[in-house]
């Protein structure tokens, strides 16, 4: 993330509303653009096969089948991608520069032999077709090296590349799928291969970013990154809490309200339950955006500094003075994106109250999006403060918090399982695992001089 953090620098510095503008623009472009680009191509996916008279049961297939690929793909890779995050930063603050496309690679096979079990369950057990199997596999892997390449494309503060990447690949698989809906042939089966296909080519174009920027003339072992699981092993874990933590509440729709979907006995879904919680997601946009901005233009220099202080020999007022800088900017910066995001999140349900209903939004859906814009408010909050004390690397702050949301995710799930509750699992689990988040937070901040100096180890051990 600090990659971006000259760029937005130089133009929030320009005192014209223009810069600033293009500050915002460009944090957006390169934070929630890929991620625009994708529901942006399945939204007119969607619309084109339902203008395009496409059968009821073949478009619930292919939603369903996307809706799976997309959520299975993000649990497998989220544990090994903090890993592999903090693996890769290591290796960059010592300059090993030989190591950082074998850890790539190594991490994309690690990655990929854990993503192939539920591919082989699929395989075995699913009563699709063989072709759509075939079809379900490509897109599903596809997915699951793309979380792996973005990792290092963002290593590499490419980040326009990562979005136009995204672009060209839904721009193909839009313009592929409108074709065949032209020429007759708009089955789930074909329209599941053109999306695999726009992936695939976002994930080759991002491969060749990688090639590109990491290839050195001397290689070290593809595998020599797990040496790191002995000194990270939470970060597997926090990151597999917070991967599941973010599916756990529609996992128990499709399990306890949901329906088989086109025809078969392969995917359950919750249609109304997944739209809300799709058009909420929308709502956390702008602190995805902000946090970008507020971290790298005001954050990270106090953060850095501090840090600066105490490696270059600063005096102890240097170091107090700076610490308590960075305390006041942080909480201050937090305030304003708490506020930002709860305004943001209060126009959202005026809007959905308002325009939902014109789009076919029953009155219990309405009331879903509205408790799920309000969780997603707590739950996007919660996942800042969970980078952030990794940033102070409170490993043991972040575990903590992110077992008890996804353990509280799984008890008010059993507790709230009607239909007419739906969307108050994630809500309430969400804003105590907030509040505690807080917490934690500003203790490590408080008690920041002590895990600097006088937590750490008296004695060096040397690593073999």
């Amino acid at each position: 993330m600090a990659g971006i953090g000259f760029q937005l620098k130089g133009l929030f510095g320009r005192e014209s509303l223009s810069s600033r503008i293009k500050a915002v623009m460009y944090a957006s472009l390169v934070t929630v653009g890929p991620m625009i680009c994708c529901m942006v191509g399945m939204a007119a996916v969607f619309l084109l096969m339902t203008g395009g008279e496409t059968p009821f049961l073949e478009r619930e297939l292919y939603q369903a089948s996307t809706s799976y690929a997309f959520a299975f793909s993000f649990m497998i890779t989220s544990p090994v991608s903090l890993f592999l995050t903090r693996s890769l930063s290591d290796r960059l603050y010592n300059r090993d520069y030989d190591a950082l496309l074998p850890i790539f690679y190594g991490g994309l096979q690690a990655t990929l032999i854990l993503a192939a079990i539920p591919a082989l369950a699929l395989l075995i057990f699913s009563d699709l077709t063989p072709g759509f199997k075939v079809a379900l596999i490509m897109l599903y892997m596809s997915l699951t090296i793309i979380w792996i390449e973005v990792i290092f494309i963002s290593a590499m503060k490419a980040y326009r590349q990562v979005a136009l990447a995204f672009f060209i690949g839904m721009f193909i698989a839009v313009g592929v799928i409108y074709l065949l809906i032209q020429l007759g042939l708009a089955t789930a089966l074909y329209m599941l291969v053109a999306m695999a296909l726009g992936f695939i080519v976002t994930a080759c174009m991002l491969l060749w970013q990688i090639e590109r920027f990491f290839r050195t003339p001397t290689q070290s072992p593809s595998m020599g990154f797990l040496r790191d699981l002995r000194r990270y092993p939470s970060l597997l874990a926090i990151g597999l809490f917070t991967g599941l933590g973010m599916f756990e509440h529609q996992i128990a729709q499709w399990l306890m309200n949901g329906e088989w979907a086109g025809g078969t006995h392969t995917f359950r879904v919750s249609p109304m339950y997944d739209v809300s919680v799709y058009y909420a997601i929308l709502s956390i946009l702008p602190t995805l955006v902000w946090f970008v901005v507020s971290v790298e233009t005001t954050f990270y220099p106090k953060f850095r500094m501090y840090y600066d202080y105490i490696l270059g020999h600063g005096t102890i007022s240097d170091i107090d003075r700076s610490r308590k800088e960075m305390e006041q900017t942080l909480i201050s910066e937090l305030a304003k994106l708490m506020g930002i995001q709860l305004a943001f999140s209060i126009f959202s349900i005026a809007c959905g109250v308002q325009f939902l209903p014109y789009i076919g939004f029953t009155a219990q859906q309405v009331d879903t999006f509205n408790i799920l814009v309000m969780a997603f408010y707590a739950y996007v909050m919660v996942s800042i403060l969970l980078l952030l004390l990794l940033y102070f690397d409170d490993r043991r702050g972040a575990l903590t918090i992110s077992a008890a949301f996804l353990a509280l995710n799984i008890i008010f799930s059993l507790l709230f399982r009607g239909e007419e509750f739906q969307g108050l699992s994630l809500f309430a689990a969400s804003f105590p695992v907030l509040i505690a988040a807080l917490w934690r937070l500003l203790y490590r901040i408080k008690t920041l001089h002590y895990v600097t100096f006088s937590a750490q180890p008296l004695v060096v051990r040397n690593q073999e």
